[in-house]
């Protein structure tokens, strides 16, 4: 949970229950450090939309080459998602000048 509160200090226990799908009670707990958070919810905080920066987290300095090539990937395939993005507006535009 330390890792999350690190990277996320202002989540409530409402928000975590809606990444996790865990009860507000327990999530109240976990973030006051009196429950832990289980494989089962850590699994679930991976697979949401924080999970990356949450496994960046977990990771800390350990650079394995299996996570120097995946977050490479990563990088990747963000910048391959934003040159498809500019490739519509710039065909808009110029669709736009034609007119």
């Amino acid at each position: 949970m330390q890792v999350f509160r690190r990277l996320f200090p202002h989540q409530t226990a409402a928000e975590l229950a809606i990444r996790t799908g865990a009860e507000i009670r327990h999530c109240e707990r976990c973030l006051a450090g009196d429950r832990d958070l289980g494989s089962a919810f850590q699994a679930k905080l991976l697979q949401s939309d924080v999970g990356d920066k949450i496994l960046d987290a977990i990771m800390g300095e350990a650079r394995p080459a299996w996570w120097v090539g995946f977050k490479k990937q990563l990088e990747l395939s963000k910048l391959v998602k934003a040159q498809t993005e500019l490739g519509r507006q710039i065909e808009s535009m110029q669709r736009g000048m034609a007119d």
